[in-house]
C-alpha cells in the first residue's frame, strides 16, 4: 500500500463525482417536472452519496482530518454509491408494479462507475488490492441486487453472471494495470537516483572546479609571503635595510595575491562567456594579461562561433585563463598567442609564450594547474597537449565540437 497519492488522482476523482452528482441533479429534477420519464427514475439515493463523496474530495482539511484513511474512504463511498443508486431504482419501479426485466433496465450503468473507483484502486495499491476490491464489489452488488429481486421470483442467473463476469474482468485488467504502474513507479524512482547522483558529481565538479580556480592564488602567495617572512624575522637584527626590503616585497605580494584573488572570484562567476561569449572572453583574458602584467598578447581566430554547450565552452575558457595565467606568473614571458579554431567538428584553443619554459614531466602532478586542466578536458572527452622548452610553452586543448 502506498502513502503518498499518485499525481492528479484528486483531481480526476473530484471531476468524477462532480459529473455525476450534477447528471443526477438533472434526473431528478427532470422526475419532479411535468413529464416525468417513464420508466420512473429515483436518484436521491445517488444523490446524497455522491453528494457526500463530492464533499469529501473537496472540503478543505478533510485530508488531513481522515488521513491514510482519506483515499480508502472515498474509493468505498464511490464504490457503494453506484451500487446503492442502481439498487433504489430497481425497488422503486418493482414497488411501482414494473417487471423485473424493466427494473433493471439501467442496471447496466453501475458497472462502468465502478470502472472509476477500480482503477483508482489499481493505481493506487498493490494487486491484491485490487483482488479485495473486485470481490467485494462483486458479493455486496450481488446481495442487494438478489435481496431486491428474490420475491419477485426473477430468474437471477443472468444478472449473477454479469456480475460475476464484472468481478472477474476486474482481476484481469488489475492485474495488467498494477504491472503498468509499478514500472512507472520504478522507472521514476530511477530517475530520481539518477538525479541525486547527477546533483551530487555536479557538487564535487564544482569544488573541484573552485580548487583548480584558486590553487594558484591564495595559496602560491601566501606561501611565499610566509617565506619572505620568515626571512625578515631571521634579518630584522643584524640586516635592518635587508629586511625592510624583504618586508617591501612581502607586502607588494600579498597586495598581487590580493588582486589575484579577486580577479579569480570574478573569473569564476564566469561573466565574460555570459556576456561576450567564447570569442569575446578569450580577448578578455588576452586584455587582463596585458593590463595586470604589461606582457603583449595577441589572439588570433574567428569573430565568432556557433553556439556551443556550456560545460565546452567554460572548458575552453578555463584552460586559456589557467595557460594565460601560468605564462604571466611562472614563465616570466614577454609575448603570449592565443588562437581559437571551431570546424564542423573539433573546438581547439592554443596557448604559446615566450617564456623561459617547464619540465612537464615533474609538473603535471599539480604545479603550473596542469593538472586541473587536464581534468577539465577530459570532462567534455578532449585531450590536453604541453610541450615545452628553455624556448617557451605551448598548451593545446582540443574537444569534440558538439554544437546545441
Amino acid at each position: 500500500m502506498r502513502t503518498e497519492l499518485e499525481p492528479g488522482i484528486l483531481r480526476v476523482f473530484r471531476w468524477y463525482a462532480g459529473i455525476r452528482w450534477a447528471v443526477l441533479l438533472l434526473v431528478w429534477m427532470s422526475a419532479r417536472g411535468a413529464n416525468p420519464p417513464d420508466p420512473p427514475q429515483f436518484p436521491v439515493v445517488g444523490l446524497v452519496l455522491f453528494g457526500l463523496l463530492l464533499l469529501l474530495l473537496i472540503a478543505p482539511g478533510a485530508q488531513k482530518l481522515f488521513g491514510k484513511a482519506y483515499l480508502p474512504v472515498a474509493i468505498i463511498l464511490a464504490t457503494v454509491a453506484p451500487i446503492l443508486d442502481a439498487a433504489a431504482t430497481i425497488a422503486g419501479r418493482l414497488n411501482a408494479g414494473y417487471s423485473p426485466n424493466i427494473a433493471l433496465g439501467d442496471y447496466w450503468l453501475s458497472f462502468f462507475l465502478l470502472f472509476v473507483p477500480f482503477i483508482l484502486v489499481a493505481w493506487q495499491y498493490r494487486y491484491r488490492s485490487v483482488v479485495f476490491f473486485a470481490i467485494a464489489s462483486t458479493v455486496f452488488d450481488m446481495a442487494i441486487v438478489g435481496t431486491l429481486l428474490e420475491p419477485t421470483n426473477a430468474n437471477l442467473s443472468i444478472v449473477g453472471a454479469l456480475v460475476l463476469a464484472r468481478g472477474v474482468l476486474f482481476a484481469f485488467l488489475g492485474l495488467f494495470i498494477s504491472k503498468l504502474v509499478a514500472r512507472q513507479r520504478e522507472a521514476r524512482a530511477a530517475l530520481e537516483a539518477q538525479a541525486a547522483a547527477m546533483e551530487q558529481l555536479a557538487t564535487g565538479r564544482e569544488r573541484n572546479r573552485l580548487a583548480r580556480e584558486l590553487h594558484d592564488t591564495l595559496a602560491h602567495s601566501m606561501t611565499a609571503t610566509a617565506v619572505q617572512l620568515e626571512a625578515v624575522s631571521a634579518l630584522w637584527d643584524d640586516d635592518p635595510e635587508q629586511a625592510k626590503r624583504l618586508l617591501q616585497s612581502a607586502l607588494d605580494r600579498t597586495r598581487g595575491g590580493l588582486g589575484e584573488a579577486r580577479r579569480a572570484i570574478e573569473a569564476l562567476r564566469a561573466t565574460p562567456l555570459e556576456d561576450h561569449g567564447l570569442v569575446g572572453a578569450i580577448h578578455w583574458l588576452a586584455d587582463e594579461a596585458h593590463s595586470v602584467s604589461g606582457v603583449e598578447t595577441h589572439v588570433t581566430g574567428p569573430e565568432e562561433t556557433a553556439p556551443l554547450p556550456p560545460e565546452l565552452e567554460q572548458a575552453a575558457f578555463r584552460i586559456a585563463d589557467e595557460a594565460i595565467t601560468n605564462a604571466v606568473r611562472h614563465a616570466d614571458a614577454t609575448r603570449i598567442d592565443v588562437g581559437l579554431e571551431l570546424d564542423a567538428s573539433t573546438i581547439s584553443v592554443k596557448v604559446t609564450d615566450d617564456g623561459k619554459g617547464f619540465d612537464p614531466t615533474v609538473t603535471q602532478n599539480g604545479h603550473h594547474g596542469i593538472r586541473g586542466m587536464r581534468e577539465r578536458a577530459e570532462l567534455v572527452n578532449g585531450t590536453l597537449g604541453v610541450e615545452s622548452s628553455p624556448d617557451g610553452t605551448t598548451v593545446s586543448f582540443s574537444a569534440p565540437a558538439v554544437k546545441t
